[in-house]
């Protein structure tokens, strides 16, 4: 069963354009890298541009020798498609790793576009090393205003897996149900997301070998099967 627990959307005040703007700028003419955690700020950035302008800047920074980085294969399969060319991605796919990977070459300049949930601790951890970090937020993800269906099954034990990808995804399934009976699993996609869980206390934590959604489903099984 799959059921929004947030809703996630193109910014839409005033200055939202401006800033996407500013993100192309960065790219083709200023940033030393462009790093990007989510697809949806490239949705976001073709949203407030266009397709064409986001593939123009693209094509002018790798012409320059821009970098791209992100923390997961489909979102570096996505710069790609774009015109990225080599994209830098951390042997685990978490942000801290991404920062790990960064600090040890010389500082530079970061455009991040991002959402308004964004972790600062890629930004926070490379600052203080020489790095300049412009962070522009393009698109909001915020909890659904009305208490999803599968909320009362999630809180009666009716799942024995639940599958949760992201920090605030988990914050959000918190929001309606704060502690999960003890014999439903959550598959996390990766750490990050665990240790949110964790954080909550929202219960019992299985952490999938990969962030990918075949490596998700195979943990899936795996517990499923366990329970058997």
């Amino acid at each position: 069963m799959e059921d929004p627990y947030l809703t996630v959307r193109t910014c839409v005040d005033d200055g939202a354009r401006q800033r996407a703007e500013h993100v192309l700028t960065a790219i083709a003419g200023s940033a030393d890298w462009l790093v990007v955690t989510s697809q949806a700020a490239l949705r976001a950035l073709a949203d407030l541009t266009s397709s064409e302008q986001l593939r123009l800047a693209f094509a002018v920074g790798a012409e320059r020798g821009i970098g791209f980085a992100t923390v997961g294969e489909a979102t570096a399969a996505a710069l790609q498609e774009l015109g990225a060319g080599s994209v830098l991605v951390p042997a685990q796919s978490t942000a801290e790793s991404l920062r790990q990977e960064l600090s040890s070459r010389p500082p530079g300049s970061i455009i991040a576009p991002q959402g308004s949930q964004a972790m600062k601790g890629l930004a926070g951890g490379l600052r203080p090393l020489g790095w300049q970090i412009d962070e522009q937020v393009l698109y909001e993800t915020s909890t659904v205003p009305v208490r999803p269906l599968s909320a009362d099954r999630l809180a009666t034990g009716d799942f024995a897996v639940v599958v949760l990808r992201s920090p605030t995804a988990v914050r959000a399934v918190a929001s309606f149900v704060p502690v999960l009976p003890a014999d439903t699993t959550i598959v996390c996609g990766g750490p990050t997301t665990a240790a949110e869980v964790e954080r909550l206390g929202l219960g019992t934590v299985v952490i999938s070998a990969g962030p990918t959604a075949a490596a998700v489903a195979d943990t899936v099984v795996d517990c499923l099967n366990a329970g058997e």
